[in-house]
């Protein structure tokens, strides 16, 4: 039941991200929130409703699109809209190869078993889109976006971290992260580099 209350916390700050982010004017933006928000309304019918395979199978694809797309695409939608840095831009992209590596252990028949080589290059994909935000944080002298590293730091290590303490909270913990990061994403948008650390 517990799991159930953060998937409802993500569920509320990724609908107000969607909302207010335009898929127009912000694309892979929108589109990280839109993972955001499958991922919390699968958590969310998985631990209210039921554990059938279809819903345990639908939470693990979308558990591994939140961990592996969302930071890329905010980058991707940070960087373009960056006077300085906006040709590293596309560069993000590339978390596509870890994702479809990933995806296909999922579906693969014996799924319970991950591959290292594949947490490998998902691990370092993620790690590297923290870097390069805290980068961009750091060049744009951008508070809010030194909050989202915060934040997706919490969501990726502190998760694994609290799970390491206390079995059953890595999850949670994980949900929190990712809350916080969405929750940001309409601040980041609209006020881009005019807010500077003081």
């Amino acid at each position: 039941m517990v799991d159930a209350v953060f998937s409802g916390i993500l569920l509320g700050t990724t609908g107000h991200a969607l909302v207010s982010v335009t898929p127009f004017q912000h694309p892979y933006a929108f589109c990280a929130c839109a993972v955001g928000f499958c991922h919390a309304l699968a958590g969310l019918v998985e631990s209210i409703a039921c554990e059938d395979r279809c819903t345990t199978c639908f939470k693990r694809l979308t558990c591994s699109c939140i961990e592996i797309m969302t930071l890329p695409m905010l980058n991707i939608e940070f960087y373009l809209k960056s006077d300085q840095s906006s040709p590293l831009a596309l560069g993000h992209g590339l978390f596509v190869v870890p994702l479809a590596f990933d995806l296909l252990t999922k579906v693969s028949p014996n799924a319970e078993t991950e591959d290292i080589s594949t947490r490998t290059l998902k691990d370092l994909t993620i790690l590297g889109n923290i870097v390069s935000l805290l980068f961009l944080a750091a060049n744009e002298n951008n508070a809010v976006y030194g909050m989202m590293v915060l934040a997706a730091f919490i969501a990726k290590y502190g998760a694994m971290f609290m799970e390491n303490i206390i079995s059953g909270t890595g999850e949670c913990t994980g949900l929190l992260g990712y809350s916080l990061l969405f929750g940001l994403v309409p601040m980041a948008l609209k006020t881009g580099y005019h807010i500077l650390i003081s």
